[in-house]
């Protein structure tokens, strides 16, 4: 599945979703109820999110309420206002104008889940501004995904098994590398579609980034194979084909990787992350990432243009967006060995570097600096 979706087709294609919902659902009525919402759309991931969204607010809305003026930790006032929260919460009523916003952005929530799960649950493991991942929000997150539940129980597994309350979003985020290409963890995407399209046509090919294809080969300098290049060498070495004249779609080529290794009789076989895992270098080699002349009080603003110009088309397939993101996050980590697990687990595996080229050595040397 794709990292990235088209951001304008799926906007459009939640508006026109939401209009025709909300077309229909209020042709007869001024509001909608709580029980309304569990049964607005075909899709119960859609519902769910719509109510996650309540629940947030619901939550804001007893905060507020507080006051500094009086003694909100007694206890007579603690059970009264949880009583009028929990009445007002039976009493949901939303108009149209306010359940616009809610349904449209929990339609686009929905296909994300659906079609690019990993950005979905790193995302939303990274939703709040504090570095950690509770045992609560792990809760909460499985409380309200339908789609793809497999990955967020385990996550909550995971957590629960490691004996803490929380961790880093960075071992958050590594866990979910781990195990996001597991099939059994996974739903079907067909069967969702299908909901979708009940409500509104849907086309694959317009919300999918489609990468251009080229007319002919050309010739290239030397330089490191990219993971689609070598990924057949390593699965079949001895059958290995030639290179077609033409260059396939990135996707065309990972349905052909998961063709292959889904094939054979062995009845344990081991997921595409294990095949195509990240070798991560052993603590010795820390030396090859270069001295460190002077501590640099951020890591953007120590990089020169030209090794900008380095990350962004080696490390970040030529998307300044993304190295400028991975850089800003670096920048908020505490320690070195951090930054490190923040490297290897998310950015090293999801756009599948050559751990011991030049790029990442110098990237590694750079981000050492700020903590010498």
């Amino acid at each position: 599945m794709p990292d990235n979706l088209n951001s304008i087709a799926l906007n459009q294609y939640s508006a026109r979703f939401t209009t025709t919902v909300l077309n229909e659902a209020y042709r007869s009525q001024d509001v909608i109820t709580g029980a309304g919402l569990l049964k607005l759309t075909p899709v119960r991931q859609v519902n769910l999110g719509i109510l996650n969204r309540l629940f947030e607010e619901w939550k804001n809305n007893a905060e507020a309420f507080r006051s500094p003026y009086f003694d909100f930790s007694n206890e007579e006032v603690k059970s009264a206002l949880e009583e009028f929260m929990n009445t007002a919460s039976q009493h949901i009523a939303v108009k149209r104008a306010d359940l616009e916003p809610l349904l449209s952005d929990s339609v686009k929530d929905s296909l994300k889940l659906l079609l690019a799960p990993a950005t979905y649950f790193e995302d939303r493991i990274r939703a709040v501004a504090d570095t950690e991942f509770t045992h609560d929000k792990a809760e909460q997150l499985v409380k309200y995904t339908h789609i793809h539940r497999g990955i967020a129980e385990a996550l909550l597994g995971r957590l629960t098994d490691s004996g803490s309350d929380s961790v880093y979003q960075t071992q958050a985020v590594s866990w979910l590398y781990e195990f996001k290409d597991n099939a059994d963890l996974i739903d079907d995407v067909d069967q969702h579609l299908i909901q979708f399209a009940e409500i509104f046509p849907i086309n694959l090919s317009e919300l999918r980034i489609q990468e251009p294809t080229k007319s002919a080969p050309q010739p290239q300098p030397h330089k490191h194979e990219s993971f689609f290049d070598s990924a057949f060498s390593q699965l079949e070495p001895s059958t290995a084909r030639p290179v077609a004249p033409r260059a396939e779609p990135a996707s065309a080529v990972i349905g052909e990787i998961m063709a292959k290794a889904n094939a054979g009789s062995s009845p344990e076989r081991d997921s595409l992350n294990n095949r195509f895992k990240v070798d991560i270098p052993k603590p010795s080699e820390d030396k090859s990432y270069g001295s460190v002349p002077l501590k640099v009080e951020n890591i953007a603003g120590s990089i020169p243009l030209g090794q900008r110009f380095m990350f962004v088309n080696q490390l970040f397939d030529r998307n300044s967006e993304h190295f400028d993101k991975a850089v800003y996050e670096l920048d908020r980590v505490k320690s070195f060995e951090e930054a490190e697990n923040l490297i290897w687990h998310r950015y090293a595996s999801k756009y599948a570097w050559d751990v011991n080229g030049e790029a990442v050595t110098a990237l590694l040397a750079i981000v050492k600096r700020k903590f010498a």
